[in-house]
């Protein structure tokens, strides 16, 4: 092919053509709005054409549009024609070269075929060789597969045997460990062997055997820690109690301090060494120890002592392995729950002390074993779960003690039951328990233990008040003397010096009386004793349990002077209760002394008050008692009293039962030193003021129609003796020599009234303050008038004629008396 001869044509035509095409289109002109429908034309898609094509039609100059567009078809169709003539001549040397390359690649080829032919020939004997080869590698091969597979048995073969081996060794822990490696590791490899199928079906009893193992393991070992319980919670109490100090006194502390240290410093030899300095050398101690110190060590072993802990662990790590660790983690739990039902739950009633300390000491032990378990596993159970626990059984415990001790009566029982349970209550608390309702049940205890002792104490003080001779305490000598003191605070100056025998005030109601309270406070002390209160805390409960003892003993003080009581009993009362209100700041002291341990450094501070306004109040009733007790008995004396009141003339002496009376008061006015002074004062003016009403009454009653001038004399004498008496009682406290008489002053103005027929000055006087008879009243007066009238009717001569003048001046008296009483 002549690629030369064609390009020249190519080249030639294409020149006319070119030339043509400038010729024809010279003159072509577009206008802004065809290059625009062209420039349309170019870009847009096919759809769009016909929209391009109707704005060509709509703008009427299609003509022109037409040559435009011949015009850009020309431009492109020129451009096509240079990139062609660009591009030709290397075409046609390319085509050269192909033409070149034919001919060598036919010989190559020649070349190859005449190569393999020579390589057939030479290959047949290697070939031959070649199968030899491979028939004995494969051998080979087969061979150390074979090998291979046999050393990958064997493994699983020695595990097996070693599985057995453990299994009856009781090791299980170790044998699920070569089962888990035997099944996850050895019989994964060659598990496409039938044997393997046997040893896999026999892994599966294998495990269960094992589980089963760890489970009756596992329950061994809750049978173990249920037997040792006790022990670990009496050494958990007894640690307790060791730190508290609970149980001893402050001497027994120091003692046990001193016998710790000597036996300590026993075990220490001081030695002079060689170059002249001392050496503490430790003793060595030989021979066996005594069968006490035994007791002492075994005391001190702790759970982790007592209780192997490791079944448990390896229960845990088992089940872990078996996959069932919530299997054995709720096992657990609901074996611990029985448990702890079983522990909790009271049997049978307790009949002694040490079966409650038992019982309690064993729930010690289970939640003390509880926590040792959970701080080493604590997976096996959650806080959630042991406080649940320990709610149950501490509503278990209180319902134990609320049945046995609800209603107990036995206060030293009860006492004794508040220091288990409290030391109960310490030792939980130490391990993190709460212990809220431990102490409403010792609050519950402490209100009945003061119920059942106020009671005891108030029985007491009923027995003290009858079996009481009502009679001042009369001592012999120096040591009754000082005995009486010891008992009560009592302290009067001349009293020390005074011969003996020597009387105190009191009777024997007041030693014992204060000796109970001192007793009951004591009982009150030992029930909040290491209840964990500060000292104002016991100082105030203590004052309030001494106010409700002193307010009841104050109410069985007013019932029993309800009951008629005579007069002597009455004082001596009075008395007694005067001194047990004054004993009631001895009292204070001695509960501040308790509550503080006497730390004078703690009664600081604001103290609730002793009541001792309570024994005032009974005080009171019983003054009122004697003051009516009194009355009542100068009605019995003045009872008999018989005024002959038409009496001619007197006896020249006081009536027998005024006599009768005045030596009865002068007795008891007597008794009335030791009372207070202003309740002696009172009794002696009341019981003067009710003899004056008394006589004031018989004198003026109803019943008397007639008075003659010997029935006032009589009655004056009376009187006077009355007044004599009055102004003779020095003995009382206080007393004024003119105050009792007073009490007698206005029947002694009507007396004298009456007997000297002063009528005119006490008509003149009237209403004045000053007055001679200011404390005579008109009615009074009155009346008087009117039975002197009546007795001078009775007297024949009194109508006589010479007598005419002295009825006219008694009747014109009388008008004057009843104007002026109707007045007032």
């Amino acid at each position: 092919m002549d690629f030369t001869s064609k390009s020249s044509t190519k080249d030639t035509a294409g020149g006319s053509s070119e030339t043509a095409s400038t010729g024809y289109f010279a003159e072509t002109e577009m206008n802004a709005e065809q290059e625009n429908f062209l420039y349309e034309l170019e870009t847009t898609d096919s759809g769009s054409l016909g929209i391009v094509l109707r704005a060509i039609y709509d703008c009427g100059d299609v003509k022109k549009f037409s040559r435009a567009l011949d015009h850009r078809i020309h431009i492109y169709d020129r451009s096509i024609q240079n990139v062609c003539s660009h591009h030709y001549q290397n075409f046609v040397t390319a085509m050269r070269k192909m033409m070149t390359l034919q001919e060598k690649s036919a010989e190559i080829k020649n070349d190859f075929a005449q190569i393999d032919c020579k390589i057939q020939e030479a290959s047949k004997d290697l070939a031959e060789k070649s199968a030899t080869v491979v028939k004995y590698r494969k051998l080979t091969k087969n061979a150390s597969t074979a090998i291979d597979q046999i050393s990958l048995c064997l493994p699983a073969l020695e595990n097996y045997a070693k599985l057995q081996g453990l299994m009856e060794q009781k090791k299980y822990y170790q044998a699920l460990k070569v089962l888990e490696e035997l099944e996850h590791t050895h019989l994964a490899l060659v598990e496409k062997y039938r044997f393997t199928q046997l040893f896999a079906k026999s892994l599966a009893p294998i495990r269960e055997q094992i589980k089963q193992k760890a489970y009756s393991e596992f329950k061994d070992f809750l049978e173990n820690i249920k037997k040792v319980a006790k022990r670990i919670g009496r050494h958990a109490s007894q640690c307790t109690s060791e730190q508290h100090s609970f149980g001893t006194t402050d001497a027994e502390r120091t003692k046990l301090l001193q016998e710790d240290t000597k036996k300590k410093s026993a075990d220490y030899q001081v030695i002079v060494s060689a170059d002249g300095s001392l050496v503490k050398r430790k003793v060595e101690k030989s021979g066996k120890a005594t069968k006490s110190e035994q007791a002492e060590e075994d005391e001190k072993l702790s759970a982790q002592d007592l209780i192997d802990f490791t079944p448990v662990h390896r229960c845990c790590q088992i089940f872990n392995v078996l996959g069932a660790k919530e299997e054995f983690e709720k096992y657990y739990r609901e074996q611990r729950t029985e448990q702890c039902k079983l522990v909790s739950q009271q049997a049978t009633k307790k009949t002694t002390l040490r079966h409650y300390v038992d019982y309690l000491d064993e729930i010690i032990g289970f939640f003390v074993v509880e926590d040792r378990i959970l701080d080493t596993e604590p997976s096996l159970g959650t806080s959630a779960h042991k406080e649940a626990l320990w709610e149950d059984s501490l509503k278990k415990v209180i319902a134990t003690m609320n049945t046995d001790f609800g209603m107990s009566l036995d206060v030293e029982m009860m006492l004794r039951m508040k220091k288990v349970i409290l030391l109960f209550a310490l030792t939980m608390k130490s391990y993190g328990y709460t212990i809220g309702p431990l102490y409403s049940l010792l609050q519950n205890f402490r209100d009945q233990y003061s119920a059942v002792l106020l009671k005891t104490y108030q029985d007491q003080f009923n027995r003290d008040l009858d079996m009481d001779n009502y009679s001042p305490i009369l001592v012999n000598d120096r040591d009754e003397f000082k005995q009486i003191i010891r008992q009560f605070p009592f302290y009067r100056k001349s009293m020390e010096q005074e011969p003996f025998p020597r009387k105190f005030p009191f009777s024997r109601f007041v030693i014992s009386t204060y000796g109970h309270a001192k007793s009951y406070l004591n009982a009150i002390f030992k029930f909040m004793e290491h209840l964990q209160l500060k000292h104002s805390e016991i100082d105030d409960t203590m004052r309030r349990h001494a106010n409700i003892l002193i307010k009841r003993w104050s109410e069985i003080l007013k019932q029993y002077v309800s009951v008629k009581r005579n007069l002597v009993q009455l004082i001596q009362i009075t008395i007694n209760i005067g001194y047990l209100e004054k004993g009631c700041e001895s009292l204070g002291s001695f509960i501040t002394k308790l509550a503080s341990g006497g730390d004078s450094a703690m009664t600081a501070g604001y103290q609730v008050p002793l009541f001792e306004g309570d024994f005032r109040d009974a005080r009171s009733e019983v003054e009122q008692s004697i003051e009516i007790s009194l009355a009542r008995k100068v009605d019995d004396l003045l009872e008999p009293a018989c005024y002959d009141w038409e009496l001619p003339s007197s006896s020249g002496h006081a009536s027998d039962f005024i006599q009768s009376t005045i030596a009865f008061l002068s007795t008891t006015f007597i008794s009335f030193s030791e009372i207070p002074g202003a309740l002696a004062r009172h009794v002696c003016t009341q019981t003067c003021k009710h003899i004056a009403q008394r006589l004031s009454g018989m004198l003026l009653s109803p019943d008397v129609k007639a008075l003659s001038p010997g029935a006032l004399e009589q009655f004056s004498l009376d009187v006077m003796q009355c007044e004599l008496f009055a102004a003779t009682q020095n003995n009382i406290s206080g007393l004024d020599s003119t105050t009792l008489p007073l009490t007698f002053a206005h029947l002694r103005q009507l007396l004298e009234l009456v007997t000297q027929s002063d009528w005119t000055t006490y008509i003149a006087e009237i209403g004045k303050s000053d007055a001679k008879y200011n404390r005579v009243q008109p009615s009074a007066a009155v009346l008087i008038m009117e039975k002197m009238i009546e007795f001078e009717k009775k007297s024949a001569g009194f109508f006589a004629v010479n007598k005419g003048d002295r009825r006219k001046l008694y009747d014109t008296i009388l008008k004057q008396l009843r104007a002026i009483a109707s007045g007032h």
